[in-house]
């Protein structure tokens, strides 16, 4: 998603295996919500492991219930169809069934939020490619984000955890549980029903993580 110049607190250190498993789910996400998954990422999906629970933890175990719900779905998911889904849920004729960019969830008069996260994208050195053709407050790309600034990107450092859940307080977590509710209700929603499910447990994983932090 972007040509990116970040800081990073401890330039050149290798990710703990926590954060590059946050890192891939972001791009996992940040793929899926782009477009619609063709048929190598459904059985890369499907052949995926299950995610091990070491604790009682109730929110890690909702975490893997979700992930196994969408490896499941991911095995008996038609690429064709979900395309079509795709298309139905998120492009529709005129207006999508469901939207995937923070402005339809979030409406604070006086304040442009397109702008605000096109400002701090330019203070983070990250920009949008002239061919992606996605507004940088569509899902897929705040999942982009934060991947980069997790884990960085080729000539991209990784940031330290205070600039991530400052960009996730500040661009993801208002609006995309409302998102994920949004297309879990949809009567339409079929593999991105497993989807948004399994968004919202992870998402709500990372607000928690990155509150403590």
């Amino acid at each position: 998603m972007s040509d990116a110049r970040t800081a990073s607190a401890q330039p050149g250190a290798a990710l703990s295996a926590e954060d590059q498993a946050r890192a891939d789910f972001y791009a996992l996400l940040g793929r899926l919500y782009a477009g619609a998954p063709d048929a190598p990422l459904l059985q890369a999906i499907a052949a995926a492991n299950e995610l091990e629970v070491a604790s009682a933890d109730e929110a890690a175990k909702e975490l893997a219930s979700s992930w196994r719900d969408l490896v499941r779905a991911s095995e008996a998911m038609d690429p064709e169809a979900a395309t079509q889904e795709y298309q139905d849920l998120f492009v529709g004729v005129g207006r999508s069934e469901v939207s995937l960019h923070a402005s339809a969830y979030l409406t604070h008069p006086g304040r442009n939020l397109l702008a605000d996260l096109r400002a701090e994208l330019a203070r983070l050195g990250l920009s949008r490619r002239p061919e992606v053709p996605l507004y940088e407050d569509h899902l897929a790309t705040v999942c982009e984000v934060m991947r980069a600034l997790v884990a960085g990107a080729p000539g991209v450092e990784p940031v330290p955890v205070a600039q991530q859940r400052e960009f996730f307080s500040a661009f993801a977590v208002a609006w995309v549980f409302d998102c994920c509710g949004a297309i879990q209700h949809s009567p339409i929603a079929n593999y991105y029903r497993r989807v948004a499910k399994f968004t919202q447990c992870f998402m709500a994983i990372e607000r928690d993580s990155l509150a403590i932090e």
